[in-house]
């Protein structure tokens, strides 16, 4: 039964007939409806609610005044007559018909008209509406700004909406350009028949809105603009559809202020304006218009100036008739005026940021007042008014409280310091709330002038979030702010749908779960759906809020029938017109029960419910053909089924359910809802003493069919949860046959589960193995050169290589450390980039004037709410006897805002910031060997060096330059007077004010494309060879070919041309035979041009061959890409070990990743004659090869703890230790999200033991700490023998069970022999 056939002819009431009786459990009788009390609504839901059904209800308190005044009495009183006179019509054409039949004649009369608009709205689900109102951000409507206006929405529903402006006749104005005039034809044109196409409205306003200014530009009377007809039409026709907005009400009242002349229209500005204010409580800007409209028209009244001598008139209004000028002395009176001014400051008061454009010259009106006529009484409520602004935070608070102190002097003197010193007490915590907000503010101000809708609509949401999660029971969430917030916040974006939802959400939350009786949610959710009108969700909570408001049903029925009938619902798709279906079904089932309804509610529930699943499905075939099946949750059926099982028709409930199955059978959900309502049904209907719609059943026969039934289902996505229950339920309720009957059912059902779950696991597995094979060939495809060079690389063996028990584990450990130094590369790399992006000079700061106890987490926490601090340091200021303080922050707008600090309080001392841009020196090409220290020396002399900062090496060893920072810029500038400086070393030394902004890109061979790389390159070809060879391709600018520390080549290379081009020809001698070997020629990259966080320094007068390097040292040489030495072995050395090698190779671990192999390298020969130093910047280390075992041994005790750099002491180890140790990490930032946390270290070390290396002549490790020579093999013993000729095997051998002391001795005494 549908909404038609219930209200045919045959079946109308007015034939006498009743509408058709369904089954049910028992006859209701109707009961007298009681009167419900209305909630408290605002003047905004007067024209939405009849008055007589809301006659007693109140008007909320911040509008009360315009509700009293004159100007505002008018309108109300109209649109009041206006929806009566509707009302007394409606009810005498149906005098005859039941309240209930009342409703059901409405419902249909919405349903036929809802019919005829879809049919007819194909332009109202055009382009634009789905390009431009289907989103749920401010950005998808270009331009909008504004608000809701305070009428109701039922004001203007699809059938009472004044037609938009029609096509004009003639369009002759010399204000618009013919392409504008053009535009507005098209827009007429288009809302012509369209008239709930928002961007036409705006378009078509602005445009023509235009054309005023420009023709007031002219220097024409206002009056004579030609379109100024259709610019009032078009504004009153956007009106009736959509929120106006913000702007175009601006706009509007400075036109309409323009063109008044008569005091009529002066009071019909002003009625304009209050509507104004009311549909946009928030803005001040429409609160200027109208209390400075208000004051001019007090002025004209008057025609005394001094009397306003607070507050200056913005408008010269004269010429008035004697009538008039008589009518306005009774209308604009002293009152009036006040009440105007005193509605804006109290509408605005809790707006941080301007709140006191309206407060001020209030608060100057009452003084003047005061002043003219002096009272006890009036100057309490005047000191009244000024406490309870000064605990309102907002920006100047400051000025307030001056003016306080000015008034307690002047008419409390003797009590001012008491008076004073209460109100600065209670104001504390005023004061610490805006303090914590103020940072917050001016991000908001900046972004809102920066003009970036992206940017601002990020620091909107940041700030809100931040807003609702402070701290209820510290007192740091204050509901006003937030309320405030969320309404400036709309101002900007006010189509955004997710701002509108987050706004009636809190709300909701705060009326619901907080218990706050003090807002008034109907007003808001009206708004929010004159400006989202496509949104579902604010619709159902319009609808869930006007059943909460217990507004009459009716009225809840027109909310609905304004929701569904102008088509702009359907831009956000079948789900935003089911919300509204859900929300209003919904309410319609619980008035059908509740304790006053009737059975004529029992009937509109059904009708109602039963019409929208038969609409819903009618959009959803329109949209989507014969595909569309239903709501997946079936929501709408649901609440009708829920229906029907509290109408006791339990018969008609079940064959809603069977009708789901062939849509939703496939889901085990529906199973399990259609379970558990049956076995409802069964105890609803077994239980029941009174039951007489089916007999008792001993056994829920039916719940049982259905799980049966839903287990069965061969494509069923959960079977196993409904086979445990089916099992579960026969056993607790069934007798023995039905438990035999399904346990044969389950057994069959789970042996094709079993099956039926393996049959897609071969699926899977055989889909896996087809992409696993296609990823393989495709890996092969892109590896093959890899794997040349692999296997070339694995030939490399020596003949001599030595046996070790411990060679294996290393080898496993070089490829581990190999794959690990990649990763820690490519963090360096990362680390790197990020640098490069920073503007340390730009993003720093200077703090002077703090206390000399100042300590750097005071700091920290001073500026935590300015952003991200990357660095902070503290230095003494010897003359003023304070501490200047240096913060880098992560960005130059974190900067900026931190800035906003300077002349504030700083524990009780003013604070001076500046800031730090061109204090700091970037210097280069200084002595490889130069240190912090070296660079004091150096430039010191300047002025005070507040930091040094060195590169990290961890990607680039070569890099050599640093950054000091300055304590001013004029010390900076003195500095760089050393810039051309030749020094002793012949260094010719570079200083310049550091420019982040004007760092070139980089330019090398490898970036530019101009180097090739070379593999499986043959063992004994020269750079001359091959340079020989490439050198036909083009200019070979270089050839290199990295060696091992033995001098053999690593069979590869790298060949770098003039130009791209010749590089890229050179790639033909690919695959071709160079001597024994087929060369494999690309072009370079980075990976195959190895890391730079290596740098290999070998001594040319103490080289060593060795033919088979022991395995840490040859792990730590497996890297390509170093610079080594290409000088060939030599016979003296040709008997070296691996062993010895190793006994005279030590790691030093902890190393900084600034401290480059120069610093390392001057630090070690001072022990001894050097073979090798490799920097090791991917393990925080270096390895350094001694000439002899000796020194190696006294570098080892040495160094071990010694202090490289300020606070960073070095370890000694072995190699293997070495490559234990993973890169330097560094933390760039300072924690300010919780002060009460650690600060974070600058380096993390290593946590693994250091172990000293093994030395000739030991047996192994000593207890306790002690290093204790290792054994030593004979060959290692001839060797050191014949080197010192001091020592025979065996004396070195009798050596392991010495001391520390008789080591240093026999250290000594060879030094002595020496």
């Amino acid at each position: 039964m549908d909404i038609e056939s219930l209200l045919s002819p045959q079946d109308s009431p007015r034939n006498g007939s009743t509408p058709p009786s369904r089954p049910v459990a028992g006859k209701r009788k109707p009961k007298a409806a009681k009167p419900k009390a209305p909630g408290s609504t605002s003047p905004s839901s007067q024209s939405l609610i009849p008055p007589n059904a809301l006659a007693q209800n109140p008007v909320s308190p911040p509008l009360q005044h315009a509700a009293q005044s004159p100007l505002m009495t008018g309108s109300i009183s109209s649109r009041r007559l206006g929806a009566e006179a509707v009302s007394d019509s409606n009810r005498s054409a149906r005098q005859g018909s039941t309240p209930g039949m009342d409703t059901l004649a409405d419902l249909a009369s919405m349903q036929h008209h809802q019919h005829a608009t879809r049919a007819n709205a194909g332009g109202l689900r055009s382009t634009e509406i789905y390009d431009n109102q289907a989103s749920t951000n401010g950005s998808s409507i270009a331009g909008v700004h504004g608000s809701l206006p305070g009428r109701g929405t039922l004001d203007h529903t699809a059938a009472d909406a004044p037609p938009p402006a029609n096509p004009m006749r003639t369009l002759a104005s010399k204000a618009l350009s013919e392409a504008d005039s053009q535009a507005v034809v098209q827009h007429m044109t288009y809302l012509s028949g369209n008239q709930y196409a928002y961007l036409s409205h705006v378009e078509l306003i602005n445009l023509l809105h235009r054309g005023f200014r420009s023709h007031l530009r002219q220097n024409a009377t206002p009056r004579t603009y030609e379109l100024l007809p259709d610019l009032r039409s078009a504004r009153k026709a956007m009106d009736a559809c959509f929120a106006v907005g913000e702007q175009l009400w601006i706009d509007w009242l400075e036109d309409e202020q323009l063109l008044a002349t008569t005091f009529e229209e002066c009071i019909a500005v002003m009625e304009t304006c209050h509507q104004a204010v009311q549909e946009e409580p928030a803005s001040t800007a429409l609160w200027l218009l109208c209390a400075n409209w208000t004051t001019s028209l007090y002025a004209a009244a008057t025609l005394d100036s001094a009397a306003i001598d607070a507050v200056e008139p913005t408008h010269n209004i004269n010429g008035w008739s004697e009538e008039d000028q008589t009518m306005a002395e009774e209308i604009c009176t002293r009152q009036m005026l006040m009440d105007v001014w005193a509605r804006g400051a109290g509408a605005t008061r809790w707006r941080m940021d301007e709140s006191h454009l309206l407060w001020d010259p209030y608060t100057r009106l009452r003084l003047h007042d005061l002043a003219q006529s002096p009272s006890p009484e009036g100057v309490d409520e005047m000191q009244a008014h000024f406490q309870e602004r000064l605990l309102t935070p907002h920006t100047t608070w400051d000025q307030t409280f001056q003016m306080f102190s000015n008034f307690i002097s002047l008419y409390k003197n003797q009590s001012y310091e008491d008076i004073m010193a209460a109100v600065n007490q209670q104001c504390a915590a005023t004061n610490a709330i805006y303090r914590t907000r103020e940072i917050r503010e001016v991000a908001f101000k900046r972004a809102q002038q920066g003009g970036d809708r992206e940017t601002l609509h990020r620091t909107v949401y940041e700030y809100i979030e931040w807003e609702v999660t402070q701290n209820r029971r510290k007192h740091a969430f204050v509901f006003e702010l937030v309320d405030v917030l969320y309404q400036r916040a709309l101002l900007s974006f006010p189509a955004d749908t997710e701002l509108w939802e987050g706004y009636v959400m809190f709300l909701t939350e705060e009326t619901v779960l907080h218990q706050r009786r003090d807002i008034d949610l109907l007003p808001v959710v009206d708004r929010s759906t004159r400006h989202c009108p496509w949104s579902g969700s604010l619709w159902s909570q319009y609808l869930l809020a006007a059943e909460r408001e217990r507004i009459p049903f009716p009225n809840i029925g027109q909310i609905k029938h304004k929701a569904t009938s102008t088509g702009l619902l359907d831009a956000g798709g079948l789900a935003e017109i089911l919300q509204v279906y859900v929300a209003w079904c919904s309410i319609l089932r619980r008035r059908a029960f509740q304790a006053e309804s009737t059975d004529e509610d029992l009937d509109v529930a059904e009708v109602g419910i039963r019409s929208a699943i038969e609409d819903m499905q009618r959009l959803g075939e329109a949209k989507l053909g014969g595909g569309y099946h239903g709501d997946p949750e079936y929501r709408l059926e649901r609440i009708y089924i829920r229906y029907l099982t509290q109408s006791g028709n339990w018969h008609t409930a079940r064959e809603s359910w069977k009708g789901l199955v062939s849509f939703r059978g496939d889901s085990h959900l529906f199973w399990l809802r259609y379970y558990m309502w049956e076995m409802h049904a069964w105890g609803k209907i077994s239980y029941s003493e009174n039951t007489t719609s089916a007999p008792r059943s001993p056994r829920p026969s039916e719940a049982t069919k259905v799980l049966r039934a839903g287990v069965k289902r061969s494509n069923l996505d959960n079977p196993e949860a409904l086979i445990g229950i089916l099992q579960v339920h026969c056993e607790d309720y069934e007798d023995a046959t039905e438990i035999q009957s399904a346990s044969v059912q389950i057994w069959k059902a789970r042996i094709a589960l079993s099956k039926r779950r393996q049959k897609a696991a071969i699926e899977a597995y055989e889909a896996a193995q087809t992409q696993a094979m296609q990823e393989v060939q495709t890996l092969k495809q892109e590896t093959s050169t890899d794997s040349a060079i692999g296997f070339a690389t694995s030939k490399r063996k020596r003949d001599h290589e030595a046996v070790e028990t411990e060679s294996e584990g290393a080898a496993k450990r070089s490829r581990v450390n190999e794959v690990e130094g990649r990763a820690d590369e490519d963090e360096g790399n990362q680390v790197e980039s990020s640098q490069v992006k920073r503007d340390r000079e730009n993003a720093t700061i200077i703090v002077k004037n703090l206390p000399k106890d100042t300590t750097q987490k005071r700091v920290q926490q001073y500026f935590k709410d300015c952003g991200t601090i990357n660095s902070l340091l503290l230095s003494d200021d010897e003359f003023s006897q304070t501490i200047n303080a240096t913060i880098e922050f992560a960005s130059v707008e974190d900067s900026l805002t931190a800035q906003t600090k300077d002349k504030k309080s700083f524990d009780g001392r003013e604070i001076n910031i500046q800031e730090g841009s061109g204090s700091t020196v970037w210097a280069t090409n200084f002595p490889p060997t130069a240190d912090e220290q070296w660079i004091r020396e150096t430039f010191g002399e300047a002025g005070e060096i507040v930091d040094i900062r060195l590169p990290s090496l961890k990607a680039n060893t070569h890099r050599r330059f640093c950054y000091i920072q300055f304590k001013a810029a004029d010390q900076a500038l003195k500095a760089i007077k050393l810039d051309g400086k030749t020094l002793d070393t012949g260094h010719k030394l570079v200083a310049k004010i550091s420019a982040p902004k004007q760092r070139t890109e980089r330019k090398d061979a490898i970036h530019e494309g101009r180097e090739v790389y070379v593999a499986n390159l043959d063992w004994e070809i020269t750079e001359a060879g091959l340079q020989e060879v490439f050198s036909k391709y083009g200019t070979v600018e270089r050839t290199r070919i990295p060696t091992h520390v033995s001098g053999r080549s690593k069979g590869h290379a790298f060949v770098t041309f003039s130009n791209k081009e010749e590089a890229q020809a050179a790639l033909d001698l690919h695959n071709t035979k160079l001597k024994r070997r087929i060369m494999m020629v690309e072009i370079a990259d980075e990976k195959k041009a190895g890391p730079k966080r290596q740098a290999v320094t070998i001594t040319r007068e103490n080289h060593r061959t060795t033919a088979s390097p022991s395995p840490d040292v040859a792990m730590a040489n497996n890297d390509e890409g170093k610079a080594a030495s290409t000088i060939p072995p030599t016979q003296d050395e040709a008997n070296s070990i691996p062993a010895e090698i190793k006994a005279r190779t030590i790691a030093l671990l902890n190393v900084p990743d600034t401290v480059n192999d120069a610093r390392i390298r001057a630090l070690a020969e001072s022990y001894g004659p050097l073979v090798k130093v490799a920097l090791r910047t991917d393990h925080a280390g270096a390895i350094v090869e001694f000439k002899h075992v000796g020194d190696a041994g006294k570098a080892a005790l040495g160094l071990d703890g010694h202090e490289i750099i300020p606070g960073r002491h070095l370890s000694v180890g072995s190699v293997g230790d070495l490559m234990k140790q993973k890169a330097e990490k560094k933390y760039d930032k300072l924690s300010s999200s919780n002060n009460s946390q650690k600060p974070i270290p600058k380096v993390t070390q290593s946590a693994v033991p250091i172990r000293r290396p093994q030395q000739l002549g030991s047996r192994g490790r000593g207890r306790g700490g002690r290093a204790v020579l290792p054994s030593i093999s004979k060959a290692s013993a001839k060797t050191t023998e014949k080197q010192d000729g001091a020592a025979n095997p065996t004396e070195v051998h009798e050596a392991g069970g010495k001391s520390n002391a008789d080591f240093k001795a026999m250290f000594a005494s060879e030094k002595g022999n020496a």
